[in-house]
């Protein structure tokens, strides 16, 4: 895996989402579904605009912190900030923002857990230029996520920073 290149934005958006409960392994064989429950409601309600929707997912505990069983991972699609959406089903809203250092990668799927890893390990701990916020992170998908383990894909991790 490359080393990524490092940006540091200041974002607000709203998003559409899913949420998962329990351990990442059983959030991976649940994760098509949720997604494609997901593009269900944003194209009932046509909520997908071309170049400008972008699809993540979030993760809202620490692995280290939370047991396994409670985790929580949401998938999402942004909205534009003043969409009306009535929730329905399983599908929720929430609007979030802030400073976040962003790391873009071209991952393959084995690829990830070493992303993060370098994103927590070394650009935080070992870099101190940037300072942990108590927010969640995500990854941000602007090309399709890899379907096998030799394609790739351009995903930006968010980190939240002060």
């Amino acid at each position: 895996m490359e080393k990524p290149t490092i940006t540091v934005e200041n974002i607000e958006t709203k998003v559409i989402y899913v949420r998962f409960k329990g351990n990442y392994v059983e959030y991976r064989k649940n994760s098509r579904k949720m997604f494609n429950e997901l593009f269900k409601f944003a194209k009932k309600y046509d909520l997908i605009k071309e170049n400008v929707t972008k699809v993540m997912t979030i993760y809202h505990d620490n692995p280290f912190v939370t047991d396994s069983k409670n985790l929580r991972t949401s998938v999402a699609m942004t909205v534009p900030l003043d969409a009306v959406i009535e929730e329905e089903g399983q599908i929720g809203t929430m609007i979030f923002g802030g400073k976040y250092a962003v790391l873009h990668y071209d991952l393959t799927l084995g690829e990830y857990g070493e992303a993060w890893e370098y994103a927590y390990s070394e650009l935080l701990l070992t870099n101190g230029e940037y300072t942990l916020r108590d927010s969640f992170p995500f990854e941000l998908y602007v090309t399709e996520p890899p379907k096998n383990y030799k394609a790739k894909s351009k995903t930006d991790i968010y980190v939240p920073i002060e």
